[in-house]
């Protein structure tokens, strides 16, 4: 299959390819050897060209969230025809938008790092959680306001348990008649 990643303003294709039990990745032109060795929840660990690669994957598609220990990176992908498509036709991406903050794997909240009211751009940390004895920095998956943090310091989350709440998005004023 070949898709499009898009990670701000620049693009990347990507041709993956699963035959007869081996997995092929080709990025921009070059090809490189996958190997999947085990997943976990929203984590994963992988091989490319045998350096191995550990990677926290959150979001849904195409507005995925990774962190393969560098800091969360916003990225976007779908099949290279709807790409294409998009690109003939003019139209853009959305912005990312957050949606109700839900817990990627379980663990145990150590900080918040915001109030409610306060506006959040993608990236902006919001959570220090404990997992697998490791701290993590949940991050912001996109431009929201702060309705309601749902934990403290202290508190176990579950897998998908809502951690904060965030205001719908605001539709844009109506513009006057002249």
């Amino acid at each position: 299959m070949k898709f499009t990643l898009t990670h701000g303003d620049v693009q990347h294709e990507v041709v993956f390819d699963e035959a007869y039990g081996q997995r092929k990745l080709e990025l921009d032109g070059k090809e490189l050897n996958l190997s999947l060795l085990r997943t976990g929840g929203c984590r994963v660990r992988f091989t490319v060209d045998g350096r191995p690669v550990d990677a926290l994957i959150t979001g849904s598609l195409p507005d995925l969230q990774v962190d393969a220990g560098c800091g969360p990176v916003s990225i976007q992908v779908e099949e290279s025809r709807f790409a294409e498509v998009r690109r003939i036709s003019g139209l853009t991406r959305r912005v990312p938008t957050a949606s109700d903050f839900k817990a990627p794997m379980p663990g145990l909240i150590t900080r918040v790092l915001v109030s409610e009211g306060d506006s959040v751009s993608q990236g902006t940390p919001l959570l220090i959680m404990e997992a697998m004895k490791m701290e993590n920095e949940l991050r912001s998956p996109g431009e929201a306001k702060i309705r309601n943090i749902r934990v403290k310091p202290g508190e176990a989350v579950d897998v998908g348990s809502v951690l904060i709440v965030f205001e719908p998005p605001s539709a844009a004023p109506p513009e006057k008649a002249a």
